[in-house]
């Protein structure tokens, strides 16, 4: 079973994204074939330099040779059957709409789009079309997270969850960056809630709610973002989550300083789980105490993946099937978490361009 990608962007979340479907595609028995047909690059060099670089020519793409193409020519190739969009979110939204229009079945990067409102508009679109569209918010794909839904909700290995700790922080060195930079520039939706925050409260979402989008838990927020006095972002945000049943995520985000490990912490009844991990969009470890006194239960991936792989799996596998959406993801978890997002910055004052 194989399926052809094109991917949008040649910058290092492409590449990836890119090296994990290789990494796969060399396994003695992969789950899918993926294969990268086509690199939309603006500049040909640097496309050809991403597919040198990540190994997408000979086996480890199975035997296909991808090729740099304009964003438009890879649209049109008819080689493609989906398109990775991997650029800066304030272009999401008009290249989805041209991959949709084009045929293409689409997995895009988080966050989907700036706001809610653009969000909406795309998986309408993607109806309409009768193709399928996804936010590629990988961390909800990883074997730890499907071990900790186990663990938490159908075995109840620390009884009543009360709250979780998410923090993602790292150290960008925002003072000595241009205020032209992605992470500073307001017109490119720079900030660190768009970026990195959307993995604080992925967690909330993933440990503190069963259900997903439609069928969620009604929850409020709580939040306070501080904005830059020079380019008016926030690299630094916390917010509360409160669940009607009572759980609560205590969450925030910082490209000022490194954040702690572990870099979550999900308190129970009966015991609490501590999870790690470099980056904590990508969980690696976790390990749950029990209150009884039993020994610590460990659990670790040790595949070696990026974690990429396991979305582009599923991906693989709904459009194999004939679904326009996912069942882990779903349209209706993105307006979710774009409409809270959104709700967040309205409460400190943090409006971008697109939201006009």
């Amino acid at each position: 079973m194989s399926l052809n990608w094109g991917i949008l962007g040649a910058g290092n979340i492409a590449g990836q994204f890119t090296r994990d479907l290789v990494k796969s595609n060399l396994t003695s028995s992969p789950q899918w074939k993926h294969r990268v047909v086509s690199v939309g690059s603006s500049d040909a060099a640097r496309g050809a330099k991403f597919i040198e670089a990540n190994g997408i020519s000979g086996k480890g793409n199975d035997d296909v040779v991808a090729k740099v193409e304009s964003y438009d020519d890879l649209y049109a190739n008819p080689d493609v059957d989906v398109v990775y969009v991997a650029t800066p979110h304030v272009f999401h939204k008009e290249q989805v709409i041209k991959a949709l229009e084009a045929g293409k079945h689409v997995l895009c990067e988080k966050p989907i789009t700036v706001n809610e409102k653009d969000a909406a508009e795309l998986t309408q679109l993607a109806k309409e079309k009768g193709k399928f569209l996804m936010e590629g918010v990988w961390t909800r794909f990883f074997p730890a997270v499907q071990e900790l839904k186990k663990l938490v909700f159908d075995q109840q290995a620390i009884g009543t969850v009360n709250r979780l700790f998410s923090d993602f922080a790292y150290n960008g060195d925002v003072a000595d960056l241009p205020t032209s930079s992605r992470v500073r520039d307001i017109k490119l939706g720079a900030g660190s809630l768009l970026d990195i925050g959307i993995y604080s409260l992925t967690w909330a979402r993933l440990l503190l709610d069963k259900q997903v989008g439609d069928k969620h838990t009604p929850f409020k927020v709580v939040s306070s973002l501080y904005l830059d006095p020079e380019d008016g972002v926030d690299h630094k945000a916390a917010f509360i989550v409160q669940y009607q049943n009572g759980g609560q995520g205590i969450l925030s985000s910082s490209e000022l300083s490194d954040g702690p490990s572990p870099f979550a912490r999900l308190e129970g009844s009966k015991g609490h789980i501590e999870i790690f991990a470099k980056n904590p969009a990508a969980p690696e470890k976790f390990v749950v105490h029990y209150r009884d006194g039993r020994e610590p239960y460990v659990w670790e991936d040790k595949s070696g993946f990026q974690g990429f792989i396991y979305e582009a799996n599923a991906v693989a596998d709904d459009i194999k099937a004939g679904r326009l959406e996912s069942s882990v993801m779903p349209h209706a978890e993105t307006l979710l978490v774009m409409k809270t997002m959104d709700e967040i910055r309205k409460a400190s004052g943090l409006k971008y361009p697109q939201d006009n």
